[in-house]
């Protein structure tokens, strides 16, 4: 089968014949109809990202961390899944013809979703609800701010802030012409960081839950937004690895600050995030119509463009690859 793969520098993607997974008795076999692609794909080609998830069961020369299609068989041990059935998932090197995915790792997709929707969808989907629903506990009419609104995670979770209750949902974003856009996903209000900072935008007590997406010197502007007891989830860091906080200030409003990723995650935990989003998932999907907006789409064979676009700050939402 095909598959995409870093090449031996770790300098460019290659498509290459690699033998067809093997399919453990927990596990099921899907035929890849797309797969989404992340910044996490070039941290991983520079060398500079390494996953370590139970979900990534491939060698790490392997790309992609999310897909979606057609179920083609199942491990001895699954049951209620049959083959034919449309799913998507988070899964190490899921740009590949076929893919074997431990059956609890798997959530169900609806046939109105196309697979270029479905195969941007999970990566970002788990992360913010694991962010909103986990590590910040958010509660009704909470105030969020998400920081980077327009990016290919971002933009995710404007729209599971709102379908999940939040009074407002406050986005940040470097371009007036993607502000737009962040309104109609649900945003209330957005901020231009490239002609202010948050806090002056803001001013104290704006938000009561952040999900920082960029970190560095905008995870410091953010604080001083933030209302007593706000809880600040760092997600990613676009915006670079360090930043210098005011630790008064910190403390003074009891804020929490929360790290979070993937990386580490054992079995058990993955199951369990799992599980809690599948019982909301036919709400998120049907009811609020929580979907990716997709940047472009590109065959597998352009695999070199479609990451020169992941890498464009003109990018907005996902990158898609097509297997089929």
């Amino acid at each position: 089968m095909r598959a995409l793969l870093s090449n031996d520098t770790r300098s460019s993607w290659t498509v290459a014949e690699v033998p067809p997974p093997a399919v453990g008795p927990d596990e099921v076999l899907v035929e890849v109809a797309a797969a989404g692609l992340n910044h996490a794909d070039l941290l991983m080609l520079s060398g500079a990202y390494t996953p370590s998830s139970a979900d990534w069961n491939v060698p790490l020369d392997r790309v992609g961390f999310e897909m979606a299609g057609r179920v083609r068989g199942v491990g001895a041990r699954v049951t209620g899944i049959e083959p034919g059935q449309y799913v998507m998932a988070q899964t190490g090197g899921a740009c590949a013809e076929l893919v074997a995915v431990d059956h609890r790792l798997l959530l169900t997709a609806p046939e109105s979703l196309g697979p270029a929707l479905a195969a941007g969808l999970p990566s970002a989907l788990l992360t913010e609800y694991d962010a909103l629903t986990v590590a910040a506990r958010l509660r009704p009419a909470d105030r969020v701010l998400i920081t980077g609104g327009a990016g290919g995670v971002g933009h995710i979770g404007i729209q599971l802030a709102r379908a999940l209750g939040a009074s407002t949902v406050i986005a940040t974003t470097r371009s007036r012409a993607k502000a737009e856009l962040l309104l109609d996903l649900g945003a209330t209000h957005v901020i231009n960081t490239s002609t202010t900072d948050i806090t002056s935008a803001l001013g104290p007590g704006a938000f009561d839950v952040c999900l920082d997406h960029l970190g560095g010197a905008v995870l410091a502007d953010l604080i001083g937004a933030a209302a007593p007891r706000a809880r600040v989830v760092q997600i990613g860091r676009l915006a670079g690895t360090r930043a210098a906080l005011d630790l008064e200030l910190l403390a003074a409003r009891r804020l929490q600050l929360i790290g979070t990723t993937f990386r580490g995650r054992d079995a058990d935990e993955l199951h369990a995030l799992h599980a809690d989003l599948r019982r909301d998932l036919p709400s998120l999907l049907r009811a609020h119509h929580v979907e990716p907006v997709i940047d472009s789409v590109f065959d597998l064979s352009e695999a070199g463009r479609a990451a020169e676009r992941l890498a464009d700050s003109a990018l907005t939402g996902k990158v898609v690859l097509r297997m089929t």
